[in-house]
Formats: structure tokens, C-alpha cells, sequence
């Protein structure tokens, strides 16, 4: 396995939410193609649009460009996503199957599990994902399924931890909320509570089955006699996450997170990762596979450039103080 490990501390005020500019909001199940003379053609598939995906797909393409691969010119691109739908995905990936894709690109853990099911005879390249053995791509990152290779990105539990004990002195319990059917949430959160309990602080788990549930899911972690609320990339939550944000403010609950690209929009702190490296090691390993290079001799990738965020006015909302040395390390 190859590991790429960069590490780059930026600082945020709640000011400074990313847009969704660039991704296109489609119906559940839609596709929309890049017009074009292309001699390869590429579907990516996503589960919902929001920020940190933004940022991967950019790198994507960029990461295609810089191999020779340019969409509209010689390199047809079709997306679509499952509009936060899991039982969407398999139809989607299904499609460009059907369609005779050269590549089939996924985004997220769910996508990923179904295509290793969908698509076993089609070529697969993944990213934005945080485990991809645990979603089913393999049983090592040097032994996988022969059709499928990509980019994992696993995210920094144990300074996330760290980083909640610093904020909040004497913190006794840390509330949770996500999707136990996401197979990349399942993991994190099981590292998690092994995590947490060497710390000496009890993680209060909460699922929500789809994101009509996330809001009642915050409601109840917040009340579960905890001082914190965690919510690490489980994509159901992340979809909505202003519900989250809500529940914490009305709780007057610190909330920690690990996307950084979510913080502005009312997390208190985030330790995460930034999903442009990924994206664009993603775009490399696509343009290898497009260039005739088979995925079964293609080993996973570890890409990780982790981010320490700070939202200064949820903290003076919160009437928390950051220490000096962790405003020095988000300065560096």
C-alpha cells in the first residue's frame, strides 16, 4: 500500500462557507453527460451533492487533465448521483454498465459497495472513501477484487479525540449520530469507540436510518447527558447536517466533525481531511486504467492531507476558548 500523508492547518470562521457552485443538482437517478468528441468515456457516480465532494470532483478532473485525459475534448464524462438514496445506487451504476462505460468512477462508501456488485465486469476506480476493504473492494489494499482499485482516506479518530479533551476539560461522554448501514460509518465508529474508551469517555451512539431521521438522531445524542456531539463523514448525516448544527445549537452543544468543509456552517472544531489530494490521486489511477493498465495490479492508495478548523464564532457563541497552541497549530 502506498500512503501519501500531508499535513496542512487552516483556520475558518463561520463566515466562510463553501458554496455549492459546480455541482449539479440532479434528479434522483439522474445522469447528465459532458458533450464532446471523446475517445474514452467515463461515469462517475456520487451519492449527493454537497461541498467536500465539490472538491474531489475537482481533483478528479485535474488529476485526469495532468495524465493527458480532458473532459470535452478527449474524454467523455457522464455523473449522476442517488440524491441521498442508497437504494438508488446499484440502478446507477447498473446504467453505465449497460451503457459500455471504459470507466466507472465512484464517490462514497455506499457507491463503491455497490459497484463491487453491480459492476463486476466493468473497470472501477474509487475515491472519497474511507475504508475501501470495509466496504467490500478487497481483503487488503494489495489483494482486492480484480476490476476495482482507487483511493482510501481514512480519517484522524485518535487526534480528533485529543482535540475534544482539549476544547472540553473534563469531558465525560461524547454523543454520535450515523448511519449503521454505511459500511464506512460502521468502521469509523468502531474505531471510534475503542478510541474513546481509552480516553475515558463514553461514546453515546445514535443511528439514523435516512435523513429524515438525522434531526430527531441529534436531538437524542444531545440529551444523552454528553458534552460534546462528533459526527464524523457518514454521508446520510453530512446530507443534513444544518439539521445537526440545529440540535447542538438549541442543546448548546459543541460539535466536532471531520469535514472540514462543513465547519463554517456551525461546527465548533474540526480535525479532517482535505478531499482535493484525494480526488485528484483518484484521477491518476483513472487515467492508468484508461491508458490500459489493469486495476487487478494497481494496489489501493492511503491519500490523507489532514486539516485542524476553527470556527471562532461558534466557540465565542460557546463561550470556549481556544488554547494558544491549537490557534498556533491551525495557523501553521
Amino acid at each position: 500500500m502506498s500512503r501519501i500523508t500531508r499535513r496542512s492547518m487552516i483556520i475558518q470562521s463561520a463566515a466562510g462557507a463553501l458554496a455549492l457552485a459546480g455541482c449539479k443538482h440532479m434528479p434522483t437517478g439522474g445522469a447528465s453527460g459532458a458533450a464532446g468528441n471523446g475517445t474514452k468515456k467515463l461515469g462517475l457516480v456520487y451519492f449527493a451533492p454537497e461541498e467536500a465532494g465539490v472538491n474531489c470532483m475537482n481533483g478528479i478532473w485535474d488529476g485526469l487533465k495532468e495524465q493527458g485525459f480532458e473532459k470535452d475534448k478527449n474524454l467523455t464524462v457522464l455523473t449522476s448521483h442517488a440524491n441521498a438514496e442508497i437504494s438508488q445506487i446499484p440502478m446507477l451504476i447498473q446504467n453505465y454498465v449497460s451503457q459500455g462505460v471504459d470507466l466507472i468512477m465512484t464517490m462514497t462508501t455506499p457507491v463503491l459497495t455497490a459497484a463491487c456488485s453491480a459492476a463486476k465486469n466493468s473497470k472501477v476506480v474509487f475515491t472519497y472513501v474511507y475504508d475501501p476493504v470495509a466496504a467490500g473492494a478487497g481483503s487488503s489494499f494489495t489483494s482486492h477484487l480484480p476490476n476495482v482499485t482507487g483511493v482510501g482516506s481514512f480519517p484522524p479518530v485518535e487526534d480528533t479525540v485529543k482535540l475534544i479533551k482539549r476544547l472540553i476539560p473534563g469531558v465525560k461522554s461524547v454523543g454520535t449520530v450515523y448511519n449503521n448501514a454505511e459500511a464506512n460509518s460502521v468502521k469509523v465508529i468502531s474505531v471510534g469507540r475503542e478510541v474513546f474508551k481509552k480516553a475515558g469517555i463514553k461514546l453515546e451512539e445514535v443511528t439514523a436510518n435516512n435523513t429524515s431521521e438525522v434531526f430527531q438522531a441529534a436531538q437524542v445524542a444531545c440529551y444523552r447527558n454528553v458534552q460534546a456531539l462528533w459526527v464524523t463523514g457518514d454521508n446520510t448525516a453530512l446530507q443534513s447536517f444544518d439539521a445537526i448544527v440545529k440540535a447542538t445549537k438549541n442543546a448548546h452543544m459543541p460539535l466536532i466533525i471531520n469535514d472540514p468543509e462543513f465547519t463554517a456552517r456551525g461546527a465548533l472544531a474540526c480535525v479532517g481531511l482535505g478531499w482535493y489530494p484525494p480526488g485528484k490521486a483518484g484521477g491518476i489511477l483513472a487515467a492508468r486504467v484508461l491508458k490500459g493498465e489493469s486495476p487487478a495490479n494497481i494496489p489501493f492508495q492511503e491519500v490523507a492531507e489532514q486539516k485542524l478548523v476553527l470556527n471562532k464564532q461558534i466557540a465565542a457563541d460557546l463561550k470556549i476558548t481556544f488554547p494558544d497552541d491549537i490557534l498556533k497549530a491551525a495557523q501553521a
